[in-house]
């Protein structure tokens, strides 16, 4: 052996050693990642918190295609790299009932959901299932700006609804057939205009609230705004792993893809 060639080879050694380890510790993932897959894809109830009114379950794949909003090439590929769980799941490359189209069941298109990225709908159903959150996207398109100021003039208006001469009753039950992304971004909104580093920033609750005690306060002051909550006020969105909680139930593949 010449000088020099026992370090190299220990070196060549070591940095096959490291390489299959990462190598051992990616597959251990993959393997890990396909069993929370297989577990999940059973959950298809979490299709129906997705689907619109009046929509039917995507069966074919230019249908799964339009329902989490990615091209067809897009969702092909997906296909292809993980097609020995789509076969599991029930998938099938083309069904007589189909006209010739592929035919996709509940569990397929769940799958495809946890599989694809940059889609909103995707992203949705990972956050019902527990496994991801909801993206936030924000624009400054021309469109959007008119609808912030449309919000902004909203919220102008609800403060002059509590401040004057306006039943709170009334704004209260306007609000509670609100749509809830429109209560947050009311929310953000009123918050945003709120001038919180003023040492008199809940002044007005406390007098409003000393018309009725002589101990006035902001929560008095509150309590006297905001009724007390009730069953129906439980609306809200669905929590992160909500629909693991539902049974799973058998595909239902009559549909036919146009």
């Amino acid at each position: 052996m010449h000088p020099g060639e026992g370090d190299e080879q220990g070196c060549w050694q070591q940095w096959r050693t490291d390489r299959d380890r990462d190598e051992q510790r990616r597959v251990a993932q993959q393997r890990r990642d396909r069993k929370v897959r297989n577990k999940l894809s059973r959950v298809v109830d979490v299709l129906d918190e997705l689907l619109g009114p009046g929509e039917q379950q995507p069966r074919c794949l230019g249908e799964v295609a339009d329902f989490y909003g990615v091209s067809q090439y897009r969702l092909s590929a997906v296909l292809e790299k993980h097609r020995d769980e789509f076969s599991r799941d029930g998938w099938q490359p083309h069904h007589r009932g189909h006209d010739g189209h592929d035919l996709w069941t509940d569990r397929a298109v769940v799958r495809a959901g946890l599989l694809l990225e940059k889609s909103s709908v995707a992203a949705h159903l990972r956050h019902l299932l527990g496994v991801g959150d909801i993206p936030l996207v924000y624009s400054q398109s021309d469109a959007r700006l008119a609808e912030c100021r449309q919000l902004y003039n909203k919220a102008l208006t609800v403060v002059a609804d509590i401040h004057g001469e306006s039943s709170t009753d009334d704004l209260w039950r306007a609000m509670q057939g609100a749509d809830r992304y429109d209560l947050m971004a009311m929310v953000m909104t009123l918050a945003s205009l709120t001038p919180y580093d003023r040492p008199s920033l809940g002044q007005w609750l406390r007098d409003i609230s000393a018309l009725t005690t002589k101990d006035g306060s902001i929560a008095r002051g509150l309590a006297l705004l905001i009724p007390q909550r009730q069953a129906i006020d439980a609306r809200k969105l669905k929590e992160s792993g909500s629909a693991r909680s539902h049974r799973a139930r058998a595909d239902d593949e009559g549909a036919v893809c146009q």
